[in-house]
């Protein structure tokens, strides 16, 4: 297959400097490592220290971590005793792109994420570097419209009003006006993208991918219960009510649901309420590692949200052979092959959820395909050399 026909096809005849920044490691560092191993060059501006990453020797990358490092400390406060987290992570936020803006060093691209890279790419304008909005989550508007009726739902204030969000809303603007490129990760925000006006070939599709290291397959099917697993912060944002909603209709004593997360008190309500046979396990917040031992014994990942860009718990579970049934607003819907791996359910719709959970309950299987980081890299080294290119 040549390149032309292969998005995951590298374009090993230009040379390109690609460098990132982001507060959080989120997709960008697994992303950046496997882009150094195919030899493309450039730095990797951390909100994380070094010593935390333990980042692979020879990688290039300057830490800016003071206010990263106080901004999770404050995240094992409860909530009602510390600053709301809109407050704490736009300080986190501001204070790295100002300490990014005056270390950056020249390269082809620099990739930043909304809110936190407007000083970042001011500078790369002046210094001639290419810039890419690297989109974790989709845009903050559309964002707004699509969580708002949960939170209306459920009688809550949205964290994410548009009232408490104007400056944000402002910064990300600006971002916008200054990006060169943007670098998504899946079609669904490409397609809300291109309804804020992006040009479409302004639009980079990368997938994200897992560390099998971190999340080892499984080819073996668990034993004991059904047990489904749900992976992420427990916000009304994720779906959660949908689920309990959906496994209260299933009325099975014999299954079992595992919820890893912090757990938050917009979601408490839900939880409270909740009158459903299935055994529920609150495991509160895990380490990736033990993320991945959950996983060789779950037997489905469910992930009903009403907001997802993408969702980097689907392609870790997929990695380790666990099917994922996911709600059509979650961007890793674009992994997903009718049951085959999983399963894309209309957001909502608790009776499309509660088929698709017994379909699976009644044919259990591992899924065999590998999602690891490289074919991502690989794709981002080719788009990233063909815009170099063009210019």
């Amino acid at each position: 297959m040549s390149a032309e026909n292969n998005p995951t096809a590298p374009n090993d005849g230009a040379e390109v400097t690609v460098s990132f920044a982001a507060t959080n490691p989120c997709h960008v560092y697994d992303l950046a490592v496997a882009l150094r191993t195919l030899g493309v060059g450039g730095m990797y501006y951390s909100g994380y220290p070094r010593w935390r990453l333990r980042p692979p020797q020879g990688f290039a990358m300057r830490a800016a971590s003071f206010r990263t490092l106080v901004t999770y400390g404050l995240q094992r406060i409860p909530e009602r005793w510390r600053p709301p987290n809109s407050r704490l992570f736009q300080w986190q936020d501001t204070g790295f792109d100002r300490r990014v803006a005056g270390m950056l060093e020249p390269a082809d691209f620099i990739h930043g994420l909304p809110g936190q890279c407007l000083r970042i790419f001011e500078r790369a304008r002046r210094l001639g570097v290419r810039t890419v909005l690297n989109h974790a989550s989709g845009p903050l508007r559309q964002q707004l419209a699509l969580i708002a009726p949960e939170y209306a739902r459920a009688g809550l204030a949205s964290p994410l009003r548009e009232d408490r969000s104007a400056a944000l809303l402002r910064r990300i603007d600006a971002e916008m006006e200054l990006a060169d490129f943007h670098c998504v990760a899946s079609t669904v925000v490409r397609e809300q993208l291109l309804r804020e006006g992006v040009a479409e070939d302004r639009i980079w599709v990368v997938p994200y991918g897992a560390d099998p290291a971190r999340f080892p397959k499984s080819g073996r099917i668990p034993a004991g219960p059904f047990r489904i697993c749900f992976a992420g912060q427990l916000s009304i944002r994720k779906g959660i009510h949908y689920l309990l909603k959906a496994l209260e209709a299933v009325g099975r004593r014999d299954w079992e649901a595992c919820f890893y997360g912090p757990p938050m008190a917009e979601t408490e309500g839900d939880f409270s309420a909740y009158g459903g046979a299935v055994p529920l396990r609150r495991m509160g917040a895990v380490s990736q590692a033990e993320l991945g031992r959950a996983f060789a014994e779950a037997s489905l990942l469910v992930l009903p949200s009403a907001e997802e860009a993408f969702g980097l718990v689907v392609v870790q579970a997929l990695e380790a052979g666990v099917p994922c049934v996911v709600s059509d607003r979650v961007g890793a819907k674009d992994l997903v092959r009718h049951r085959e791996n999983g399963s894309v359910v209309p957001f909502g719709d608790v009776g499309a959820l509660v088929g698709e959970l017994l379909w699976w309950a009644q044919n259990p299987r591992r899924v065999p395909d590998h999602y690891g980081w490289d074919p991502c890299a690989a794709a981002l080294k080719r788009v990233s050399a063909d815009a170099a290119g063009a210019v």
